[in-house]
C-alpha cells in the first residue's frame, strides 16, 4: 500500500511541476504545415548537451527563418542528431550546458500563420538546462516565444521537427514545429 501511495505522489508532483522522464515533450505554439520527420535519437543513451540552429539570413522576400535544429549528444564522440532539415542559411554558433548538466526543456518563438504576406513559421528556439540554466536563442527576432516545454527530468535523447519542403510556387516557412525525446 505505502508503495502504490508513493507512486501515485510522484505521479502527481511530476504533472505539478511539468517533470516528465519518459515521453515527448512539445509545446503549444508550433505551426502546422509541412510534415513531421523521422526522430533522430542519441546513441548508447547519451543525452543531447549542446545545440546549434540553421537561421536564413535573408529577411527580403519568401524568407524562412529557422531551417535546422542540432543537438550534440554527450557520448565519447559528440554525436549530432537531427531531424528534417530545411536547407537556407548557415548553421550559428551553439550552446550548451554546463558539465554534468543536459537540455530538458524549450521554448519556440514563433510568427503565427497570416500575421504577415511573409509567413516564417518557427523563428527561434531556446533551451533550459537541468541545472536550470536558460540558454539564449540563437534565431532572429520575427514571432513571440511561447510557454516552456514540459522538463525532461533525465535529458533530452531526441528530436523530430515538422518543416515544410521547399516550393518556389508558394510561401516557404521550413521549419514549423520541433518536440523532443526525453531519456528514460
Amino acid at each position: 500500500m505505502a508503495s502504490l501511495l508513493f507512486s501515485v505522489s510522484l505521479m502527481v508532483s511530476a504533472l505539478v511541476f511539468g517533470l516528465v522522464d519518459s515521453q515527448i515533450i512539445s509545446v503549444t505554439n508550433g505551426e502546422v504545415e509541412g510534415e513531421w520527420g523521422t526522430m533522430d535519437t542519441c546513441p548508447g543513451g547519451s543525452r543531447a548537451v549542446y545545440y546549434a540552429t540553421r537561421n536564413d539570413p535573408n529577411q527580403e522576400t519568401d524568407f524562412t527563418s529557422l531551417n535546422a535544429i542540432q543537438l550534440t549528444c554527450d557520448n565519447g564522440g559528440g554525436s549530432i542528431i537531427t531531424s528534417t532539415e530545411g536547407l537556407i542559411g548557415q548553421l550559428g554558433p551553439g550552446r550548451g550546458c554546463a558539465a554534468g548538466a543536459f537540455l530538458s526543456a524549450f521554448q519556440l518563438k514563433v510568427q503565427p500563420n497570416g500575421v504577415d504576406a511573409d509567413n516564417t513559421a518557427a523563428n527561434s528556439i531556446r533551451f533550459r538546462c537541468t541545472d536550470g540554466v536558460e540558454l539564449a536563442s540563437a534565431g532572429n527576432q520575427i514571432g513571440v516565444f511561447g510557454d516552456y516545454s514540459a522538463d525532461c527530468v533525465n535529458g533530452i535523447c531526441g528530436i523530430q521537427t515538422r518543416v515544410k519542403p521547399d516550393d518556389p510556387a508558394t510561401d516557404n516557412t521550413a521549419l514549423n514545429d520541433v518536440r523532443f525525446e526525453c531519456c528514460v
